[in-house]
């Protein structure tokens, strides 16, 4: 899944450059954000209540399928005639309504995913998602080759989301017969549930698509396209983390209420499981990412390479933000997480303002790394007071050293073919931290044990 991406994000990059790219970028970051309205939160709490509540899924996910198909379409109009408004170049505003047709099938394909997720099934949304992007990219190439332009390879994305969609609904049907179904009662009792928690997807959503937003008004649109590689690099990485939750967060949502004990273990399992696979990426992304840029989008957009640095460590955080987070979703605090989301926005926003236009792409990057330490702060709180208990950090005294002797072996080498040092370095650290304990059966138990 993550080599078919990156391999779409070099052919993509490549073909359209930093100014087109900055325009693509900026289309899909300003359609996503309307994505979250559309959900309002529907999918992490139909997740949660067919996980406790298994018999009512074909009802609860076939009324999710036409609510959320529905809002869909409502916000991708409301995107488009937004845009309008916005200084944007008239491409932009035209790639923003081709990509609301891959935005809508993704929504309906998601929407089955909450079965796969509350039945701890995610290989096969895995597959249906690796089959729509392997779908997607054979398609792009046919664009490339062809030549077609700039708002063909907006297109191709719904290429890759009808198969995902197709796909998922062959698979999905052994697990449960989902039909669309049209049950206000029912629509009103999940909006009720989803709203708190659809606020706060919604600002986490302006957070981390805000500085996007702030560098399109303040800066040239080359300067959006060298973020936006930095930070499409950034999001392939987190879905690392997203499989991770996708995973764990029905089985907090069955434990919670009824198993303590169990609960502390899932959550420092894969506490200790993201921070392990965080501190390397961060270590390894500010030695390497010259060459990773290099690589992906090629020598046009090396100054890409500074603020790929910086979100990378952004990105180590927010692996750990995210577990956090869900772990009150699962606690039904969403709206102390909405509190912490809307803080974090209003800092984000402020210092971008103030920042960007004098000092660039980079103050964006560094301005990540800030919010994302107020939020590990304010979540850490939270947990002590919700669960009374916050998980152990002390894998980092192995995590640290491992990925300090991988930074000792991979620097003398960061002007070397990328793709070997990177395999070079997660030898060494991989071997590292086992030697020191960091990886042992003790952290998987504690993600599996009942």
């Amino acid at each position: 899944m993550l080599g078919v991406a990156a391999v779409s994000l070099a052919v993509v990059t490549r073909y359209l450059g930093p100014e087109r790219y900055g325009e693509y970028a900026l289309a899909i970051a300003f359609v996503s954000l309307f994505g979250v309205l559309a959900d309002v939160g529907l999918f992490t709490i139909v997740v949660r209540e067919i996980s406790r509540r298994p018999p009512e899924t074909e009802r609860l996910v076939g009324n999710v399928l036409v609510l959320r198909g529905l809002l869909a379409v409502v916000c991708v109009a409301l995107a488009a005639a937004i845009s309008l408004l916005l200084p944007y170049t008239p491409s932009t505003r035209w790639a923003i309504v081709i990509y609301g047709l891959p935005f809508v099938l993704g929504m309906l394909n998601s929407g089955l995913t909450a079965v796969f997720q509350s039945r701890l099934r995610m290989h096969r949304a895995a597959i249906a998602d690796v089959v729509g992007r392997a779908t997607a990219l054979a398609a792009l190439g046919v664009v490339v080759l062809a030549d077609l332009g700039f708002y063909a390879v907006v297109a191709v994305a719904g290429v890759g989301a009808l198969a995902s969609l197709a796909l998922s609904a062959a698979l999905v049907r052994p697990l449960a017969r989902v039909r669309p179904r049209a049950e206000p009662a029912v629509w009103r009792s999940l909006l009720a549930a989803a709203l708190p928690l659809g606020l706060s997807f919604a600002v986490t959503e302006i957070y981390f698509r805000a500085d996007t937003f702030i560098i399109s008004l303040l800066r040239p649109v080359e300067d959006v396209g060298l973020y936006g590689l930095a930070y499409r690099i950034f999001e392939l990485l987190a879905i690392f983390s997203s499989i991770v939750m996708a995973s764990v967060f029905p089985i907090l949502s069955g434990a919670v209420a009824s198993d303590a004990a169990r609960t502390r273990r899932v959550l420092q399992g894969t506490s200790d499981l993201l921070v392990v696979v965080g501190v390397p990426l961060a270590v390894g992304g500010a030695i390497l990412a010259p060459g990773i840029v290099d690589l992906v989008g090629g020598p046009e957009f090396a100054e890409a390479a500074e603020p790929m640095r910086l979100l990378l460590v952004a990105g180590g955080l927010a692996y750990v933000n995210g577990l956090l987070g869900y772990a009150l979703i699962a606690r039904d605090r969403q709206r102390d997480l909405l509190r912490i989301n809307v803080s974090a926005l209003v800092v984000n926003v402020g210092l971008n303002f103030a920042l960007v236009g004098a000092y660039g792409i980079t103050a964006a990057a560094a301005v990540m790394i800030a919010c994302e330490i107020a939020i590990l702060f304010a979540s850490i709180v939270l947990m002590g007071r919700h669960y009374a208990f916050v998980p152990s950090f002390a894998i980092l005294g192995r995590a640290l050293p491992a990925a300090a002797v991988m930074a000792a072996v991979t620097w003398p080498l960061r002007d070397a073919p990328v793709l070997a040092v990177t395999a070079l370095g997660a030898l060494v650290y991989g071997g590292v931290l086992f030697a020191v304990g960091g990886v042992d059966r003790e952290m998987l138990r504690r993600l599996r044990a009942p």
